[in-house]
Formats: structure tokens, sequence, C-alpha cells
């Protein structure tokens, strides 16, 4: 997993204010070690309609941006995504 302990950290704390205790997953390029770059890609496993995940979506982008954190970060709601990228979750992800 291509993350710092302090950046794994300061996620952890914004999906914990805005979203409380959920499961969030690590997937895509950098759970690969062997890669370069790229974005950070998270599934929340919450229970939310796409209007309030919205909302807490932002929510969380904005307390990182309060955290001085600058990466690109991509946020998708787990529940709600089709079958094919639930199972490539299931299959790579890595639970923060």
């Amino acid at each position: 997993m291509r993350l710092e302990k302090i950046i794994i950290n300061k996620i952890k704390e914004a999906i914990c204010d805005s979203f409380g205790n959920v499961n969030v997953y690590l997937f895509g390029s950098r759970i690969d070690d062997t890669k370069k770059g790229g974005d950070i890609d998270l599934a929340i496993d919450i229970d939310l309609d796409s209007l309030e995940f919205r909302k807490k979506k932002i929510k969380f982008l904005t307390n990182l941006f309060k955290k001085d954190f600058h990466l690109k970060i991509d946020v998708v709601n787990y529940n709600t995504k089709d079958i094919l990228l639930k199972n490539q979750i299931e299959k790579n992800a890595v639970l923060l």
C-alpha cells in the first residue's frame, strides 16, 4: 500500500468526522506497491441515498482540505455500486 501513515490518519479522521464510524476501503492503484502516482480511491460502506452521501462526501473533502491535504481523492459509496465494481473492491481492497 502506497500511503504514508500520516495520510491514512488524516483520511480516517476526516471520514469519522464526516460519515461516522464506517468501514473505508482503499482500492485502485494505491494498493499496488509496484505502481507510481495515482489518485486515492476510497469505497465507503454506508447505507445512504445518493443526495445524503454527496453531502457527507463534500464535508469529508472539506475536512481534508482543512487538514492541508491536497492529493487527488475519489470517494464512492460501496453500497450503491454495481456488482462488477463491488467484486473488484472485495478482491483487491485494503480496509483502512
